[in-house]
């Protein structure tokens, strides 16, 4: 049974993280028991050091699914670190060290392994997506239920990844129920680069969803915040929970950097 939760589950973090030290088929029950309970997961022990951190990644995902490629290159494990001196035409957030608002990966789990922490700053921070919506029932209904009907899709497709992406042919809910099981699907800054691709901005009311959204998902009191340390390895289930990211400041040696 999924459980909504907020912030003040950071005071259980210590009980409910899991020693991935163990056997792997004790680590991969645990794991799902959390992912059904919670939507996340936090793992510590997993990889003796960062040269055996792919494998054992890559293990237990094998263990919890259908792995799939991270990228167009088709790499299964992808570097989340400061590209931005390098890569000047990709400005996705995660190859920068600025500020990710909370929002959801394309596939149904993500798996998030700490190599080395940055110099300052890059605090994790993740939410409820039940909570979320239930603080949007209480505040603005009339927004929530907007957050149901279609959105643009920005589409990342092809052998060049976002040099080739486009809008979509059909849009997508930000929110959707089954079975009284709420799931979540959001990137703002997709849902607007791909309206304005089309020639189709967002209305008023569209706008008004998403800052609302937004702002919920913000909320101190709703979030849960905190540092991975090295070693640390975070598994979300892109449809109950969002994560975000503060910016950081990185160490200054290329091999020491987030």
């Amino acid at each position: 049974m999924r459980e909504m939760w907020d912030g003040s589950l950071i005071h259980r973090l210590d009980e409910i993280r899991i020693d991935a030290s163990r056997p792997l088929a004790t680590t991969v029950n645990e794991v799902v028991l959390q992912l059904r309970r919670f939507g996340f997961a936090l793992l510590r022990g997993l990889a003796r050091d960062n040269a055996d951190a792919p494998q054992k990644l890559c293990s237990l995902g094998g263990a919890l699914g259908r792995i799939v490629a991270q990228s167009p290159r088709g790499e299964l494990l992808e570097d989340v670190r400061d590209f931005s001196d390098v890569e000047a035409r990709d400005d996705r957030g995660y190859r920068s060290r600025g500020e990710l608002a909370p929002h959801s990966d394309p596939s149904t789990v993500i798996g998030l392994h700490c190599l080395q922490p940055a110099k300052s700053g890059g605090e994790t921070s993740i939410v409820n997506v039940d909570a979320i919506y239930a603080r949007l029932q209480a505040d603005s209904p009339d927004l929530a239920a907007c957050l149901f009907g279609d959105f643009p899709v920005w589409e990342v497709a092809g052998q060049h990844g976002i040099a080739e992406a486009r809008p979509a042919a059909s849009g997508r809910p930000v929110l959707a129920m089954r079975d009284g099981v709420l799931s979540c699907v959001i990137y703002r800054p997709f849902i607007e680069r791909a309206a304005a691709a089309a020639g189709a901005p967002l209305d008023a009311r569209q706008v008004a969803a998403l800052d609302a959204f937004e702002r919920a998902s913000k909320a101190p009191d709703l979030t849960l915040r905190f540092h991975l340390r090295r070693g640390d390895t975070m598994l979300l289930n892109n449809r109950a929970v969002l994560h975000a990211r503060t910016d950081y400041e990185d160490w200054p040696e290329p091999d020491r950097r987030r």
